[in-house]
């Protein structure tokens, strides 16, 4: 517990802290770390390009569990005047790929002063996060080192924590995702997009499996803030196919949508 953040990055290495663990098993990241370090390689991918990027959309897949050990970071760029394709890989200690990623930065243009067209989404009514300050337990959940309980602080708005069904959380970083450096605002929407399958759980932990194999998010404008807002829904269809979306917000309305793709099966 001696840690002071989420994820240390050195050269083409990132190593996890115990505050990068996942629910699920103890040797194993929850996707919001992950998450989070893709979205700030992306953005330093971007130093040294003419004009101002903005993420726009980040693709990451899960193809196995991502280890509590150090990984390797594989970059790639490619792209032209607007649009700029960053590919990213972490590889294990076996050199097999336990994450990967596409994010889509967008240069901004000169818009001539064009004002805002159609209307805007519904921001959730909830309070602010100082006005919250029930902490979200993630019904069943260990409570031990582990990103949902001491790498985020995380504040019930809205819906329960005990109860099955859709619900609304702020959240914010506890310590530094990534070691020795300011995260952006979107590398925190990034790592709070994770959260939608325990934010709006519909099965209870104890008795099955709902991890996500994916994560995409989607981003309409720049976050602004320390605090990221997430209204999460879950819907489990039969066979085990499962869909978590949330709409994220700051405290100026909605600035995007995350989606997990869920594989859901009874525990042994």
């Amino acid at each position: 517990m001696s840690a002071d953040h989420v994820l240390a990055v050195d050269g083409d290495t990132v190593t996890p802290s115990v505050h990068a663990a996942g629910p699920w098993r103890e040797d194993a990241q929850h996707g919001g770390a992950p998450a989070a370090l893709m979205a700030s390689l992306a953005e330093d991918a971007m130093v040294g390009i003419e004009g101002e990027w903005q993420l726009r959309r980040l693709s990451l897949e899960l193809p196995r569990p991502v280890p509590m050990a150090p990984l390797r970071i594989e970059r790639a760029v490619d792209g032209g005047r607007s649009v700029q394709r960053v590919r990213l890989r972490l590889r294990d200690a076996q050199d097999r790929v336990a994450a990967e990623a596409l994010v889509l930065m967008q240069r901004a243009g000169d818009s001539g002063g064009l004002p805002a067209f159609g209307a805007p989404d519904a921001v959730p009514e909830v309070p602010e996060p100082e006005q919250c300050h029930e902490r979200v337990r993630f019904a069943g959940m260990p409570d031990r080192a582990a990103f949902h309980a001491t790498g985020m602080e995380i504040r019930l708005a809205g819906g329960s924590d005990a109860l099955p069904g859709p619900a609304t959380a702020w959240f914010r970083p506890a310590m530094p995702l990534i070691a020795g450096r300011a995260d952006s605002a979107v590398v925190r929407v990034c790592a709070s997009a994770d959260f939608c399958n325990g934010l709006s759980w519909e099965t209870p932990f104890d008795r099955f499996v709902f991890a996500n194999s994916d994560l995409t998010v989607l981003l309409n404008r720049p976050p602004a803030g320390e605090w990221t807002g997430s209204a999460a829904r879950t819907r489990i269809e039969p066979g085990g196919f499962g869909l978590s979306s949330a709409t994220l917000f700051d405290r100026d309305g909605v600035v995007g949508y995350a989606f997990q793709n869920l594989l859901v099966f009874p525990r042994a």
